[in-house]
Formats: C-alpha cells, structure tokens, sequence
C-alpha cells in the first residue's frame, strides 16, 4: 500500500506527466548548453558532459535521466554546433530525444557578445504497460500493444555574456510537429562574478521558469570558486528543494572535471522520498583561456 501511495504521489508531482515544465535538473548549474542553446561553443574547443540524476529515492517509479551533451565551435568564426541526448524513465513511460545545436555570437565590443541558439530534434515517447501492477489478477485492460508517440520539437534561446556577468533566455520547446502544441515555457537566467581575492570568486545567479497556467519555478543560488579548481555552492528551488552541489577540476591541465548535487526535498514529498542524486563528469578538449570565463560559467 506504502508504494501505491508513493507511486501516486510520484505522478501527482511530475510535472512531465502534465506536460507542464520541462524536466528541471540541477544540471545546469554546471553546464548553461543544457538549458540554453544559444551557450553552444562557449568554450570554443570541443567540451562533453556526461549526466545523471536519480531523483526522490525510496519512492517507487520515481524520475531518472541520463544525458550527454557536447559543444564546439566550428568556421566560420562565431559559429557552434552541438547536440543533446537526453533519456527519461519515470513510472511506466520512457522518453528519449536527439537535439542538434546551432549557435552564433555577435561581439558588441571587446568586452561583450551577445549569442543566439536553436536546437531542433527527435523525441520518441514510449508507454511500457507491462510495468503496470493491477489490483485484479489476471486483468487484461493493459493487455495492448505499449503506445508510442514520436515529436519533432525545437528549442531556442538569446545568450548575452562579458567576462563578469551573463542573462540568457530560452524555451525547451518553441516547435512540438506530433500535432499538440504545448504552451510555450520561458526560462530566463543570470549570473554575476565578483572577485572576494586572488584565490576566491563568488558567483551569485537564477533561474526562473514561466509557463501558461502552472506556478512559476524560481532558482537562487550562490556558488564559491577555490583556485579555479573547487567550486562549492547552494541553492534554493522554491516549493521545491534546497540543492548542494559542487564541482572539482581534478587534473593539472584543468581539462577533466567531476561534479554532484543533491535536492533535498521541502515540499509535500519531502516525507515519501530521502532527496534526488546528479553526478556530472566533463572533459575539455582546448585551453582553458580561450573561453570567455573559463572557470565560473
């Protein structure tokens, strides 16, 4: 009964079951191309990421995604390419989707450029009926064949950046082609770098999501940089969770880096689960100078 009842609160709180928010990951914390095209080949040479988030332990059929995402920028000058593959299990349906990224940049002056960003791409859904445990032995309502629904979507955004500061603007999904247009989502986000010493940097920044008829999602967080080596940071969803996270350039060449977070739970959930787990592992292929800010976003 304990997991029929986790089970339900599981599909009362997805908001991917609704089709409301896009999947929210704290992922994006550690690498903006997650969330806004337009950040494509920022750091100029080849950057890969690998990801995955484990989300409300001890619940049953709870949400878990699996991504990979890499950027670079190519010739002519100012132009990015990239791609996404991101795969989502949560209960009884399983989503997976292929994005190619194309981003430019305009410089403004010396100190500031201004990018724009689309990410068309394949999303296949899939309802996996044999999950399902039915209360009647033997019923044969879910005895069909698993449904399955195949999208092309498009995403978008606007990235304006200086070595100090950054605002971005973008929506997971301007274009849905499977006939069910969802109502346009918004996510705007920015960030500030200040200098506390030669070794410290502290870079406070936020996240808000608006969509047509569901409560705004508002991120504020605070991330501290050691020797350009340890970021260590905290954050606050609101209704939602309280998220710790770091991460730590783990070689000399400052090329491979490793990070994690965890969402502690703060809402109703909070009792049926014991919080979310992300780990993130991302290589770095060129020099670190050759990015705008190579360290802090």
């Amino acid at each position: 009964m304990k997991k029929l009842y986790a089970i339900l609160i599981v599909i009362m709180f997805s908001n991917d079951f609704f089709g409301q928010h896009s999947t929210l990951t704290s992922n994006y914390l550690l690498n903006i191309f997650s969330i806004n095209p337009a950040y494509a080949g920022q750091r100029r040479s080849l950057d890969m990421t690998l990801f995955y988030r484990k989300q409300w332990l001890g619940a049953t059929g709870t949400p878990q995604t699996a991504s990979i995402l890499g950027s670079m920028e190519i010739k002519p000058k100012n132009l990015s390419i990239g791609f996404q593959y991101d795969n989502d299990n949560i209960g009884f349906t399983n989503t997976s989707a292929i994005k190619i990224a194309l981003s430019y940049r305009l410089k403004i002056d010396k100190k500031r450029k201004l990018a724009f960003g689309i990410m068309p791409g394949y999303r296949k859904m899939f309802y996996d009926y044999r999950k399902l445990r039915t209360t009647t032995q033997g019923d044969g309502t879910f005895d069909i064949d698993a449904p399955t629904v195949n999208s092309f979507i498009s995403s978008a955004g606007v990235f304006y950046y200086s070595k100090k500061m950054y605002i971005g603007v973008s929506s997971p999904e301007l274009l849905n082609l499977n006939g069910n247009n969802p109502s346009v989502e918004l996510n705007l986000i920015a960030g500030y770098v200040f200098k506390l010493s030669n070794s410290v940097v502290m870079k406070p920044s936020f996240l808000i999501r608006e969509i047509k008829n569901s409560p705004t999602q508002i991120d504020i967080n605070i991330t501290t940089y050691f020797n350009e080596d340890l970021g260590i940071g905290l954050a606050y969803r609101n209704k939602d969770a309280l998220v710790a996270y770091f991460d730590w350039v783990i070689d000399k060449d400052k090329k491979f880096k490793v990070g994690y977070a965890y969402d502690y739970s703060i809402g109703t959930i909070r009792k049926y689960n014991s919080g979310s787990h992300e780990i993130m592992l991302n290589y770095f292929f060129g020099k670190l100078s050759y990015a705008p800010s190579p360290r802090f976003f």
